[in-house]
């Protein structure tokens, strides 16, 4: 069964919400055991009962812990399963009311008012992600290990922005920087080498569109809390 990545291609980086102190939270137990229920479905956003089934155990683990970051991230892919955008952009409130200078979270509810056909609160949502970008990438060194995602998260809001040429000249220059990986003995590890131009490769030139849409996959991640 094929099922379907929530994350889109631009998104498929985990969520950062880098150098940013976030609401001190104590884990409550029982929504850690919600959380966990969800497991056996998450390989299942194709299957609309299952999304349901989901969001029932996520919205009483959000009602139990209003600050359930890693709550409100799961119910996303399940929210994105029914095509329940609105319902989407209300729960990335929430993520930003626990990290509000989280620019991937102002990426993510930008897509999803794309989706919404809200093409001006969408604007609005990539340029705030923009300027953070810009902000922390004025005072980041290239040998940051989050240098490279910032870049890629900068370019990919240039290209929702609709300055693509720019975008790919910042994305190649970013490509040409990266250091070849040629330290592997086994042949068997070269699906490693150059690990990081591959990733960057997967966003040039790639349209508004493209960016959009969502990746087939047979594997699916969840984020769910320590027990």
């Amino acid at each position: 069964m094929t099922t379907i990545r929530f994350i889109f291609l631009f998104l498929s980086i985990a969520l950062y919400s880098c150098g940013q102190k976030s609401i001190k939270h104590k884990i409550n137990p029982e929504a850690v055991r919600l959380n966990n229920k969800i497991i056996p479905l998450v390989p299942f956003t194709d299957n609309p009962d299952s999304c349901r089934k989901a969001l029932l155990f996520l919205d009483s683990a959000t009602t139990i812990d209003r600050n359930d970051f890693l709550a409100y991230n799961n119910k996303l892919m399940f929210l994105y399963g029914l095509k329940q955008y609105n319902k989407a952009i209300k729960t990335v409130d929430e993520m930003l009311r626990l990290r509000p200078n989280a620019h991937d979270l102002y990426t993510m509810k930008g897509s999803f008012y794309e989706r919404i056909g809200d093409t001006v609160s969408s604007k609005k949502c990539f340029q705030k992600s923009l300027a953070i970008c810009d902000k922390v990438l004025d005072t980041m060194m290239k040998t940051n290990r989050d240098y490279m995602m910032f870049v890629i998260d900068k370019s990919v809001n240039m290209i929702m922005l609709g300055d693509s040429a720019k975008a790919n000249n910042i994305l190649q220059t970013l490509y040409d920087n990266q250091p070849d990986d040629s330290v592997f003995d086994n042949p068997n590890d070269s699906v490693f080498d150059n690990a990081d131009k591959k990733f960057i490769l997967s966003f040039m030139h790639k349209s508004k569109a493209e960016l959009l849409q969502p990746k087939p996959d047979t594997t699916e991640s969840v984020s769910h809390p320590e027990k």
